[in-house]
């Protein structure tokens, strides 16, 4: 599949995989049966940044918190802040919601979102999660140069970034879990190393925005 402007998508399949690889004792990982979907939210884009404006448009938020929709409709536990023109959308294929720019065309084939889906991974202990990923990584020959249990307004998640390859088949990801009952909510970010290195300080933002409902 290719991206928008000609680009191969990032396979994000792959370090999911491995995300679950990792999370194997804790959790048997039932896979996306949409592997090739999983792509459309691996390649990571940020809108460009906007210069000063005046009139109306100046006074207009630069950000906005939402909720997360479920796919049943209810929404999520948590809130996310996401620059003021993004949109939530979803797929009848693919479980999940993504959230990106309203330029990102279907959910099945634009790369420009963040994907947040459900996972069978337990993430109650976080620290026995953290574990378990750095064996995991130490065996398998990727890394995780960031791994840690990251509270968010009170509640801990797991915090992850995955590095793979070399060149110009190195590839990184960003994983954010948190609990939802027995299971996790992730939202990753994923892309080639170069553009995930330019990218990420916003998106890491976005990310870490995330916050449990009251």
């Amino acid at each position: 599949m290719r991206a928008a402007g000609g680009r191969a998508a990032f396979p994000a399949a792959g370090f999911y995989a491995m995300l679950c690889a990792a999370l194997l004792p804790f959790s048997r990982c039932m896979m996306n049966p949409y592997p090739h979907c999983l792509a459309i939210a691996s390649t990571l884009l940020l809108l460009a940044p906007v210069g000063p404006v005046s009139g109306a448009a100046a006074t207009a938020p630069a950000s906005r918190r939402i909720d997360i929709p479920a796919p049943e409709g209810k929404p999520y536990p948590y809130s996310i802040e996401v620059p003021a023109g993004w949109q939530v959308q979803s797929s009848k294929n693919v479980p999940g919601v993504f959230l990106g720019p309203p330029a990102a065309g279907d959910p099945e084939s634009d790369p420009h979102l963040i994907y947040v889906r459900t996972s069978p991974v337990t993430v109650l202990d976080p620290e026995s999660v953290v574990a378990s990923i750095k064996q995991k990584s130490a065996a398998d020959g990727w890394s995780a140069p960031v791994l840690e249990v990251r509270e968010v307004g009170g509640v801990r998640g797991v915090l992850v970034r995955m590095d793979s390859g070399a060149g110009d088949q190195a590839r990184s990801t960003l994983v954010l879990k948190m609990p939802l009952g027995k299971n996790s909510l992730d939202f990753m970010f994923s892309g080639p190393r170069a553009e995930f290195e330019r990218q990420l300080p916003s998106y890491q933002r976005v990310i870490l925005s995330v916050l449990p409902k009251k």
